[in-house]
């Protein structure tokens, strides 16, 4: 998991240190009751897992008429630009998924064992090609404008390790494993907020300025002064829960925390494609 998974919960860094002071103007239809709704589901799931992770059949119909509630709101309030893909995506969950399941009683194993090989791809194939052009863009959707994306936007911009890329990346790594205690904790807001208000925040913090490669050293030095400062105080704010922060924080809050703000971006996004480029793929 990187670092971008405090920014979702389920991404890298991001010259000068502080901040820009740039006017904020939220995307478009971050605050609509389409994104609104969206948000809250996900952190149903936070709470509740998956389809696939339930634990019993009664806990899956459970699990499944939540879902449907989301996604039947989800198309009430979709845009006009991915309104149709979403009138796909729940047509397939209306006429083919929910029977299914009601069939075998929201029983898996029982699918798995008796059900014929085109009902077992229809829950456990791929897509079809319509639906899943219609997924993407509804995903590409909710990524830009709903303020959910697990990484901000890496940068286009070329990077290439040299003598400075392992200590940084191992100092990534250091962080990475903070975050993803975090993670395995489904965000529990008392781990959060013990690594965030104890020396191990800042020590790490620390670790990634003193290690950073020239090329982004000023980038670093922006994104760590924006998790001291901006970002810390947007997680108090809201008890260190990332469910209020994406229930109720309000959009630029939500940017702050995704480190997708104007003041912050330009770094972030250079971070991001360093990590990728470097310490994940070399």
């Amino acid at each position: 998991m990187a670092l971008g998974a405090l920014t979702l919960g389920l991404a890298a860094l991001g010259g000068c240190g502080g901040r820009d002071d740039t006017a904020f103007v939220p995307v478009v239809g971050s605050d609509s009751p389409y994104c609104r709704t969206y948000r809250a589901w996900k952190v149903y799931e936070l709470d509740h897992g998956e389809a696939f992770d339930q634990p019993s059949p009664a806990a899956l119909r459970t699990w499944w008429n939540a879902y449907l509630v989301a996604e039947e709101t989800m198309l009430q309030h979709a845009p006009s630009e991915i309104r149709d893909e979403v009138g796909i995506k729940l047509g397939h969950i209306r006429t083919q998924l929910t029977p299914l399941f009601e069939k075998y009683d929201f029983d898996l194993e029982q699918l798995r064992r008796e059900g014929s090989p085109a009902q077992q791809a229809v829950l456990f194939g791929l897509p079809p090609a319509e639906l899943d052009r219609a997924q993407a863009a509804q995903y590409a959707h909710e990524d830009k404008a709903c303020g959910m994306a697990p990484t901000p936007r890496a940068a286009h911009v070329v990077f290439g390790a040299d003598g400075s890329s392992k200590p940084y990346c191992r100092a990534l790594g250091a962080f990475n494993a903070e975050v993803d205690k975090i993670a395995a904790s489904r965000f529990d807001p008392v781990v959060m907020r013990t690594f965030v208000a104890r020396d191990r925040f800042s020590d790490v913090l620390d670790g990634l300025e003193a290690a950073a490669p020239a090329e982004i050293a000023a980038d670093v030095e922006a994104d760590v002064e924006w998790f001291r400062t901006r970002w810390s105080d947007v997680v108090e704010r809201y008890g260190y829960d990332l469910r209020r922060i994406y229930v109720d924080a309000t959009p630029e809050d939500l940017a702050v925390f995704n480190r997708t703000h104007p003041d912050v971006f330009e770094h972030t996004s250079r971070t991001a494609a360093y990590e990728a480029q470097v310490c994940e793929g070399g």
